[in-house]
């Protein structure tokens, strides 16, 4: 006769609960780097190194406002709060999987929503250092260092890659725990 707390141990219950909160430690583990790389540099800008946070306390290379990368590190830390309470939410067995399913989903829109700042930084410092090299013409050779990305840069854009793909674990697993059939006794 099993007893109650084998009944955690079944197929359903290890992929439905158990893959939610892998995929919620993966996204805790992502948002906390995509935070710490916010603080490390992300560009240098003639040798001048720019971490993410000074970045966006300045006017871009062409005078833009850049005022919306306070988004990146704002939307992480919603991902790590949610990821925070997917993984109690996926230990109580109370919980329908529904709602794990749209908690991960959320995770996943909210670090999307925050690799779109990273894209547009990118492709700002990528057009400057195209204008530079259009402008000194056959010394263009010059500006090929003028800008570029640094190790914060890159750890952030990892981070957010591991949010999301702890967010689609989460909610892959507990949509295939919410198919697979229980057990009978």
């Amino acid at each position: 006769m099993p007893s109650e707390s084998d009944a955690w141990l079944t197929p359903k219950n290890a992929v439905g609960r158990g893959g939610p909160i892998a995929g919620g430690a993966l996204s805790m583990l992502g948002a906390v780097l995509a935070l710490i790389g916010f603080l490390l540099p992300w560009a240098s800008c003639a040798g001048q190194p720019l971490s993410g946070l000074q970045i966006a306390g300045q006017p871009g290379p062409q005078g833009q406002n850049l005022a919306w990368i306070y988004l990146v590190p704002f939307l992480a830390i919603g991902c790590l709060g949610i990821a925070l309470s997917i993984v109690p939410l996926a230990a109580w067995r109370r919980v329908p999987p529904v709602a794990l399913i749209l908690a991960s989903g959320l995770v996943g829109l909210l670090a999307v929503a925050a690799a779109a700042p990273l894209v547009v930084v990118y492709t700002s410092l990528r057009a400057a250092q195209s204008q530079l090299e259009s402008e000194l013409g056959l010394f263009s050779g010059l500006a090929g260092e003028a800008f570029t990305l640094e190790r914060g840069y890159w750890l952030t854009a990892a981070g957010l890659a591991m949010i999301l793909a702890g967010a689609v674990l989460g909610s892959a697993t507990a949509l295939l725990g919410a198919w697979l059939p229980s057990r009978q006794r």
